[in-house]
């Protein structure tokens, strides 16, 4: 394949999530949809629609299929590496005060609706066990890690983990998965429909809740931690992963979900525990329009040479 072909195939892959986020941003400034249909969208999608798709996908798949260890191990590794060295450097860039929802907002991407979207439209739905198993162990290590990161008090983590939808949908249909046995109709069917609302509602509520007139305060600290989230985290774990002999589907799910744009929920953390919720607000709204750009560029990157 030309370079042109592997563009055209990357622009396959990034541009059906950047359309339907500019849908977003359109809706909201026609008016067709407004805050409470963003909070609302959000709620559903967070605690039925998504846990739906993620319960689907792991309970119809086999246990070999949905548990890829070496490559949950080595991100996991990755991410508290990364965590370690940010909180080391990130000093040198930023105020004491900003140190936790900087680091935060660097390391911690949105997964479970970006990272999903993408890993789907790369290798098609049957990516969806593996990348949701991924998930469920980076969404609890990322959650432990936003609590040590913004705050001294650890009561409550434990708790908000056990009560994630996206966790208990997760180890639900890894439970169902063992005892192989298949899905009634009934249930897939309907929990299908549930399901197919995740992607495209998520991302329009996305589109929708980004607030471009709020990026002007801290833009530098801002660039830069959009810089690490988007380009030199996943490039030196993708380096690091590639040396450690990672290839095709694992190696592209590794790719997409650490070059994710920063989760949303990074600035409800931030703003319940610190006082830089604007920070956070500002590099997720950099990160996630530039985050199209930057995936393409790795997509054609890495099936250039062959790596997917």
């Amino acid at each position: 394949m030309s370079l042109v072909n592997h563009f055209q195939a990357a622009l396959n892959v990034t541009g059906p999530v950047l359309i339907v986020l500019v849908a977003g941003i359109v809706f909201k400034r026609i008016k067709l949809i407004d805050n409470h249909f963003v909070s609302v969208g959000n709620k559903l999608v967070f605690n039925v629609s998504l846990p739906c798709l993620l319960f689907l996908s792991v309970a119809s798949s086999s246990p070999e299929q949905s548990i890829n260890l070496p490559l949950v191990v080595f991100a996991v590794a990755a991410t508290l590496a990364t965590v370690a060295c940010l909180w080391l450097v990130t000093p040198l860039i930023v105020e004491k005060s900003k140190r936790g929802v900087f680091v935060q907002c660097a390391f911690r991407g949105n997964m479970g609706i970006i990272g999903l979207a993408l890993c789907v439209n790369a290798f098609g739905q049957g990516i969806l066990a593996m990348a949701a198993v991924y998930l469920a162990f980076l969404t609890i290590l990322y959650n432990v890690l936003a609590v040590l990161l913004l705050s001294d008090s650890r009561i409550g983590v434990l708790t908000n983990l056990v009560k994630n939808p996206l966790i208990i949908a997760i180890v639900a249909g890894l439970l169902w998965s063992q005892v192989r046995l298949p899905v009634p109709t009934v249930a897939t069917l309907s929990l299908g429909y549930l399901a197919q609302l995740t992607l495209p509602l998520a991302l329009l509520c996305i589109g929708a809740s980004l607030e471009w007139q709020s990026f002007k305060a801290n833009h530098r600290q801002a660039a830069m931690a959009t810089a690490l989230k988007l380009v030199i985290l996943p490039l030196i774990v993708v380096l690091g992963a590639i040396a450690y002999g990672f290839r095709g589907e694992a190696l592209g799910v590794l790719f997409l979900m650490m070059s994710a744009p920063t989760a949303a929920a990074a600035y409800i953390m931030s703003k319940q525990m610190s006082s830089h919720g604007t920070l956070a607000a500002e590099i997720i709204t950099l990160s996630t329009a530039l985050s199209p750009i930057t995936v393409t560029c790795g997509l054609v990157l890495l099936g250039y040479h062959q790596m997917l």
